[in-house]
């Protein structure tokens, strides 16, 4: 299985990002652009809709955020977008961590992990001088 560039989720973040300032600064344009233009223009547009939808675009993204994460961990699975050429599929979470440790060059045993004590060399090291 092909292992996926990890810089291309910061470039998703930084679209995403991008998309939802753009859609903020739209919104308030439209709201301040309704409260500018005198009341006989506005008064049969969707310019307050238009902005307030746009506004709130962001928190309704963060609140799908939320749900979907919820639901992932109640239900044990995620969309991988991309992942083997297969885009939407669903995978399990422990899929990731198969996916991780055979990028690190093999089976990892979670045992031997975690009754490695490699991390505390540098602080032994440290302690001893």
């Amino acid at each position: 299985m092909p292992v996926s560039d990890p810089s291309s989720g910061r470039t998703f973040v930084w679209i995403i990002t991008g998309l939802l300032f753009i859609s903020v600064v739209a919104g308030g344009a439209c709201l301040v652009a309704y409260m500018l233009l005198p009341e006989s223009e506005t008064s049969s547009s969707w310019i307050p809709e238009i902005g307030v939808a746009l506004v709130c675009l962001p928190w309704l993204f963060w609140l799908l955020t939320f749900l979907y994460r919820v639901f992932s961990r109640i239900f044990g699975c995620r969309v991988s977008i991309g992942g083997g050429g297969s885009g939407g599929n669903w995978v399990s979470a422990n899929a990731d961590v198969e996916v991780a440790s055979q990028a690190k060059g093999g089976n990892l045993n979670r045992e031997s992990s975690i009754a490695s004590h490699e991390s505390e060399l540098a602080l032994a090291k440290s302690m001893a001088s």
